[in-house]
């Protein structure tokens, strides 16, 4: 059964270097847990953005429901651009929190799931890589203390020292090429990994078929599966 489709009001819309921070009221809505995903539409939509944007929401509390976007478009923009979002959601499954130590990595706009990973696991270490230093800003909406680096360095660089001997769970957030490469370093140390993944989605919940990606070596739909994997699975 899918959920409830919302309008929630605009609380605030910040710049955050590259990024901007767009803030909900939550008023009650289901914000389901880090990882999970949500549809948002401008509301109303301009007859240019008509379609859903899917978006993991940066961190919910009691009061708001708040989205790290990387402005690129007519929908991202009209996102920012009204008072109210419609939202459906939360959809998908998201990360399953395991005992232990936790290593958090984020590249680019995949950062912008982290913070409220960080609230649920306020130990893990957070490493978070980025194109540019304009872009780098929203590290501290992550983590105060976290590892952050620049183009030509490679979060994956920081990731590779810390491995060896490392007993605990890797999380996991960015572009398939980062997320490929985390995955067969965690595997190569016999780190348990779980990667949240992106590919383009129309409805969110299966009717399209417009986000399948390979799954268990098989053609499957991320919406449904994912969009958080056990690594095993999405480079299998």
């Amino acid at each position: 059964m899918l959920p409830q489709s919302r309008s929630l009001a605009v609380r605030a819309v910040e710049a955050c270097g590259a990024y901007t921070l767009l803030r909900l009221r939550r008023d009650g809505a289901d914000a389901g847990v880090p990882g999970q995903f949500f549809m948002l539409r401008a509301a109303p939509a301009p007859a240019d953005a008509y379609l859903s944007r899917p978006i993991s929401a940066a961190w919910a509390d009691d009061d708001e429901l708040a989205f790290l976007l990387d402005v690129r478009g007519p929908g991202t923009r009209a996102l920012t651009a009204g008072g109210a979002v419609e939202v459906l959601g939360p959809l998908g499954h998201g990360f399953e929190l395991a005992p232990g130590p936790a290593l958090l990595v984020g590249g680019g706009i995949g950062a912008a799931i982290l913070p409220w990973l960080v609230r649920l696991l306020p130990e893990a270490r957070v490493l978070l890589g980025f194109r540019t230093d304009a872009h780098a800003v929203c590290a501290a909406l992550v983590h105060p203390d976290a590892t952050v680096v620049v183009e030509p360095e490679l979060v994956t660089e920081p990731l590779a020292r810390l491995l060896p001997g490392f007993e605990g769970t890797v999380y996991a957030c960015g572009p398939d090429a980062m997320l490929g490469a985390v995955a067969a370093l965690a595997a190569e140390h016999g780190v348990a990994c779980q990667l949240a993944m992106e590919a383009a989605m129309a409805c969110g919940f299966g009717a399209c078929h417009g986000c399948a990606v390979k799954i268990d070596g098989r053609w499957k739909r991320l919406c449904v599966e994912g969009p958080v994997l056990e690594a095993s699975r999405a480079v299998a």
